[in-house]
């Protein structure tokens, strides 16, 4: 007997999506389209649908729950996502001078002393 407490918004969801995918969740499915329920109603029995409380079905315990049971193996096996690449910085283009501060470094003294010094004018 599979166990239908595995069968969350996402395995139906899921199953949905896959291309043999039976009539009667196809029918379902095309009601969550149209807004009549959410998957999320679905899998927590809330739903008084009779194409949701279709999906519980004895017949439907024979012919579709063995297809969510193979969702829901595959998502529990799937590995989890990493997390979201930061995105890095642009490469600085040759006209962009932002970075710099020119006016800045002009008014530091010359500290490197293989500079030659400006003759202190006045001082």
């Amino acid at each position: 007997m599979v166990d239908a407490s595995k069968f969350t918004a996402e395995v139906f969801r899921r199953a949905a999506e896959r291309p043999e995918v039976p009539p009667r969740l196809a029918r379902a499915a095309d009601c969550v389209r149209d807004g009549k329920f959410s998957w999320e109603e679905v899998a927590t029995g809330n739903c008084e649908h009779p194409l949701a409380q279709a999906l519980f079905a004895p017949r439907a315990q024979e012919k579709l729950w063995p297809l969510l049971a193979e969702v829901a193996v595959e998502l529990e096996s799937a590995p989890t996502q990493a997390e979201p690449r930061r995105a890095r910085k642009a490469p600085s283009t040759d006209d962009d001078f932002s970075e710099y501060t020119y006016l800045e470094d002009l008014a530091e003294p010359n500290t490197h002393p293989a500079w030659p010094q400006r003759p202190d004018r006045g001082r």
